[in-house]
């Protein structure tokens, strides 16, 4: 086993710019893990936004994100190279977070999202293109591409197991204009590794020619709808569950913050492993199986959340949770890039749209559920949209003629 790892190790490092990459992509997921868990806080307290007033806030941003990500993502991949499109984007992320930290009109913060945040949500899709494309014939060998691309989402997953203990300590000392100053300083630190570790490839006409349909035809494809609604429906599900659980656990299951606190420390332990695993099952044809499997899990998971009594109940679910989440954070990435051969930008911001479309879907719905179904409940509306998710996938059928 050492010596499988070793080797593995030096692999990698043969891999031109790829270390480098990496740590690259721990300062983009430390940027998003120091501005996500607080928003809400944000948003409420500091700016003094009311509740509704947030919500249309946090769904303009969101909105917006989508359709910037969608056009960066083709024009990546037809006009021009990931490397501008990331500088581009990397650029906004650090204005976007500059301005959250130093306005508080609402109106002045909305176009900040509307626009620099907006553009800065092509950085995750764009950084999974780059290695599909520039790593698909790892140097010297021994090494699958789906592997490589699991590496980084590890290390993008790594991110957010410390991220958000140093973001509360950075909040405690310094308030949101500390805290977002120090995540615009990330965005440039991820900057300067897009600069010196991310060649610039100019988009040749046969790779334009490649792409084949628009936009519009592609996003109306049966395949492409059925895993798009598939994917927003799994992820609503985890974002209404990310909302819930520490509020059942203290309110259903009598619960204490310590315990949240471990519940969500399980999961990311379990996750690192299973990534890499599950991107080599990927790698060697179980990719649709395993998202199966994913789904199925994460009925599973909901229904015995439904059942559960005791908060150590929970810690013992979330093996579970860390299983799925490993599946449709990181197998579903190659799915998506598979789905569209030769569009690796645009496929991927597909993947990042949809699950945008489910994080809206629970921010929208999670207030009235809780309202109308209780804690408990809300499990149980989990695992209903686990189901619809599941029959989607088990609709989807791969087009032999589009494969790689």
């Amino acid at each position: 086993m050492t010596s499988k790892l070793a080797s593995t190790a030096r692999a990698i490092a043969r891999q031109p710019n790829f270390s480098g990459l990496l740590g690259a992509t721990v300062c983009l997921g430390m940027a998003f893990s120091f501005f996500a868990p607080y928003i809400s806080t944000w948003g409420t307290v500091e700016v003094g936004m009311s509740p509704s007033t947030f919500s249309v806030f946090m769904t303009c941003t969101s909105l917006s994100a989508i359709v910037c990500g969608t056009l960066l993502g083709r024009l990546s991949d037809t006009r021009v190279s990931r490397k501008t499109i990331l500088v581009i984007a990397a650029t906004g992320g650090a204005l976007g977070y500059l301005g959250y930290g130093f306005f508080r009109q609402p109106l002045v913060l909305g176009f900040v999202g509307c626009t620099f945040l907006a553009l800065s949500s092509g950085c995750f899709s764009q950084l999974f293109a780059h290695v599909r494309e520039e790593y698909k014939n790892p140097v010297g060998g021994g090494l699958e591409p789906s592997m490589l691309m699991s590496i980084v989402r590890v290390c993008f997953s790594f991110a957010w197991t410390v991220g958000p203990a140093l973001g509360a300590v950075i909040l405690v000392a310094t308030g949101f204009r500390g805290l977002y100053a120090a995540a615009a300083g990330l965005w440039l630190a991820f900057l300067a590794g897009v600069l010196f570790f991310v060649p610039n490839r100019p988009r040749h006409e046969s790779v334009r020619v490649a792409t084949g349909d628009s936009v519009w035809k592609t996003f109306r494809r049966g395949d492409v709808i059925l895993c798009t609604a598939a994917f927003a429906f799994i992820t609503a599900s985890q974002s209404i569950n990310m909302m819930n659980l520490p509020l059942a656990i203290i309110h259903t299951l009598h619960g204490t913050e310590r315990d949240f606190g471990i519940v969500f420390g399980i999961g990311p332990l379990v996750e690192v492993p299973l990534m890499l695993w599950f991107g080599h099952l990927s790698s060697i044809g179980y990719q649709i199986r395993l998202i199966r499997l994913g789904f199925i899990l994460s009925i599973l998971y909901f229904a015995c959340l439904c059942l559960a009594t005791e908060p150590w109940h929970v810690y013992v679910l979330q093996l579970l949770s860390g299983t799925i989440i490993s599946i449709t954070s990181n197998v579903a990435i190659v799915f998506f890039q598979d789905l569209l051969p030769g569009q690796a930008g645009l496929a991927t911001a597909l993947y990042t749209n949809a699950q945008a479309c489910g994080n809206l879907l629970g921010v929208l719905s999670f207030g009235f559920l809780v309202e109308g179904v209780g804690n408990r409940g809300v499990f149980g509306v989990c695992a209903l949209l686990s189901v619809l998710a599941l029959g989607f996938i088990l609709a989807y059928r791969r087009d032999p003629q589009r494969a790689v």
